[in-house]
């Protein structure tokens, strides 16, 4: 249970200088950390794409850096011996790896010197930073080379001399990329190609007391089939030359564009990104339009934002953003549907937390035999997913398009401008995200925003609570992204576990208190790379309450908060009988009927009204002690609530009253989102004013989860978890 901290003085404080907190955000690293600058060349054919590149690279420690290391995501598809390959099994979002020969992908850096002109190339290596996370029992041969993990992803370049503390490295690095065949966030699909983790990107080295740390190190890890990626922050100034008749999207802003025989080139720059993604496709259709506040603000939204978070609406005014949308042909009847929700994502995103930070923005949308390279996210980049089981019924009403933009642009915020470690730290990106995701999936569509046929709500919250309930409860929220005992795992804790998390915190501690923490966390870590200890800093400040509770049992631990009805009765209480004293002297009662003296026996007094005892017992199966609403309901309509003390493992309630108990339940107005089962937050008795809305509250909690769960799986076959 959260408590008020005894620092109420330090807590009024911090309320009191929040405001300042929810204006200034975190300025960006300057000088950045990395530059890249790139020539690059698409062959539409081969699918390849030859690249020059000019890397700077400051060292942010104290520590003299001897060696640098690179991820080189597109070796995870050379072949099945990867770590990817090993632990996906060849498959993700319904696509499978390497069904042809030129579906593998992989890149090859051929050349890499330092500015001096120095080879670095024979002595780099590939490493396993991760070590072989496989027993040996899995490896058919141990001794055989094609029986073991051979991962190429993480680049190991030792140095002739180390890169000084503050000091900076240049180098000149020729590479070759072959895409594959769409898979896992990148690939082609006839000339479809959407170019991600495309170049050698150099990893993150962490000085001392960064996230944590002891001691200054590289932290980049192989690529898992359940990770994503972390990068350091910088300036992008890439030239991309491609077919003439390919049109062209990518991360940041479009400087020059030029015409050279066959040849068309391109050239963008960004600055404040850790990341530089790209599509090419002859068959593109381009939708230019504005993002233009305040018109394009939905109506009462930003009065809301302003209420929630105490601040004026001239202070959460927005900025404009030019959005540059690629349309897949088959969807071209798609188009207002991806303006409207991408405005609502520009608008919910920058209200709450911060205006977007960037001029431009990219959507892409792929192409239906392309699925695998939709819902995924760049810096300023991002692709759609329209299924076309989405388009026909009974799928039309569910809004998956609007979902997945709302979804993948809400990363330009969490992992976008907020640079969390994807691969240790998953649910400070996934989690928060899904989060904001429903908060304004139901801002603009309802409290049920996906509609089935017959006028059936699908509750995106009852979806994400049937995914935490129907997996083993065997991980904790925190944990490395490969470390999970399974995909769905990953998945629910990633996703689904820290949207209720972050719901009940939000109930808790009132919406208002909510939003201007989160705002603050947003602001203050924009451009920086915070851990798990730096979001409960936050919180804790701005909302004056000591939140160990919640990061030790609901994001560090496994426990669960079970509340249920153990049992519950109603019954005539026993009439009055034997001898009473009462103000007007001793009676005497048989049966609940006053006996007069012997004198009076024929004015007996009448018949006492039927008194009905009740007794219901509440019982917390879980391990996570927090309080409960307990409802009683009359027949008569009477409804009595009393609250379940945290600490209680159980509670007896008893009542005497003239009318017999309908029903009994906890947490009925569902405050509690951590709640486990609520298939046992409820019991009837008898009839009346209250059996109707609880049997029906039953059956909705009982058949609505599993129908949520059952369209859960519709979509995670067309959608996996970007």
């Amino acid at each position: 249970m959260s408590h008020f901290s005894p620092a109420l003085l330090r807590a009024a404080i911090a309320l009191a200088a929040a405001p300042a907190a929810l204006l200034s955000g975190a300025t960006p690293v300057s000088p950045p950390v990395v530059e890249y600058t790139i020539e690059a060349s698409l062959d539409g054919k081969t699918h390849t794409v030859d690249g020059s590149d000019r890397l700077v690279w400051r060292n942010p420690s104290g520590d003299p850096v001897s060696e640098l290391r690179f991820h080189l995501y597109l070796n995870a598809f050379k072949n099945n011996r990867s770590l990817f390959l090993r632990e996906s099994g060849g498959q993700l979002r319904g696509d499978r790896a390497g069904t042809k020969p030129d579906d593998w992908g992989w890149i090859d850096v051929l050349s890499i010197k330092t500015e001096s002109g120095a080879d670095l190339k024979p002595g780099m290596k590939f490493i396993q930073p991760d070590g072989y996370p496989f027993p040996k029992s899995e490896i058919q041969n141990p001794n055989s080379e094609a029986g073991s993990v051979d991962d190429q992803t993480v680049l190991s370049v030792p140095l002739p001399s180390p890169v000084p503390p503050r000091g900076s490295i240049t180098l000149s690095i020729i590479f070759r990329s072959k895409l594959p065949r769409v898979f896992a966030r990148s690939g082609f699909v006839r000339d479809f190609h959407l170019v991600g983790q495309w170049f050698p990107k150099i990893g993150v080295y962490e000085p001392a007391g960064m996230r944590g740390r002891a001691s200054g190190g590289w932290n980049c890890h192989s690529y898992h089939a359940n990770s994503e990626f972390y990068a350091d922050y910088g300036r992008y100034d890439v030239t991309l030359t491609v077919p003439a008749g390919y049109t062209v999207g990518a991360t940041g802003k479009r400087v020059s564009e030029a015409k050279q025989g066959d040849k068309a080139i391109y050239r963008y720059q960004a600055n404040d990104v850790h990341d530089f993604a790209w599509a090419a496709d002859p068959t593109f259709i381009v939708h230019e339009f504005r993002f233009q506040p305040p018109a394009d603000i939905p109506r009462g939204w930003a009065a809301l934002a302003a209420k929630e978070l105490g601040m004026t609406e001239a202070e959460l005014a927005l900025k404009p953003v030019d959005v540059r949308l690629l349309l897949s042909p088959e969807h071209a009847g798609t188009r207002e549907r991806y303006v409207r929700s991408t405005k609502e994502a520009l608008s919910f995103f920058g209200l709450w937390f911060g205006a977007y930070h960037y001029p431009t923005l990219t959507v892409v949308d792929p192409p239906e035999d392309g699925l695998g390279a939709g819902g995924m996210e760049y810096p300023t980049f991002f692709t759609g997913l329209v299924p076309p089981e989405s388009l026909r019924w009974p799928f039309q009403g569910v809004r998956v398009l609007e979902d997945v933009v709302i979804h993948e642009f809400g990363h330009e915020y969490w992992y976008g401008m907020v640079g969390s470690n994807e691969f240790e730290e998953s649910w400070l990106d996934e989690g928060l995200n899904s989060d904001s995701e429903v908060r304004a999936m139901q801002l603009a569509y309802g409290p049920r925003p996906g509609q089935l046929p017959g006028g059936i709500g699908f509750d995106m919250g009852a979806y994400g609570h049937a995914r935490y309930v129907f997996l083993p409860n065997l991980d904790p929220i925190h944990r490395n992204a490969w470390g999970y005992f399974s995909g769905g795992s990953y998945g629910s804790n990633s996703y689904s576990k820290v949207a209720l998390f972050l719901a009940q915190l939000r109930n808790d501690l009132g919406a208002g208190v909510f939003a201007r923490a989160q705002r603050a966390y947003f602001q203050e870590w924009s451009f920086r790379h915070p851990a798990t200890a730096d979001f409960f800093e936050v919180f804790q400040r701005v909302s004056g309450k000591n939140l160990s509770t919640y990061r030790d049992n609901l994001v560090e631990g496994t426990s669960r908060l079970d509340w249920s009805v153990v049992s519950a009765k109603t019954e005539p209480a026993e009439r009055d009988a034997g001898v009473v004293d009462g103000p007007s002297g001793r009676v005497t009662y048989e049966k609940g009927r006053l006996v007069r003296p012997q004198k009076e026996e024929k004015k007996e007094g009448p018949e006492e009204k039927t008194i009905y005892e009740s007794v219901v017992v509440f019982g917390n199966r879980g391990e996570w002690a927090h309080s409960a609403k307990a409802r009683l309901a009359f027949e008569d309509g009477t409804v009595v609530d009393r609250t379940l003390p945290a600490d209680a493992r159980w509670v007896r309630l008893r009542a005497r009253f003239r009318s017999k108990l309908a029903w009994a339940a906890v947490d009925p107005d569902r405050v509690n989102e951590w709640e486990w089962n609520r298939l046992n937050d409820s019991y009837v008795l008898g009839q009346g004013k209250g059996k109707a809305e609880t049997a029906s509250r039953r059956a909705a909690a009982k058949y609505f989860a599993k129908a949520a769960y059952l369209i859960g799986l519709f979509l995670q076959s067309v959608w996996a978890l970007a």
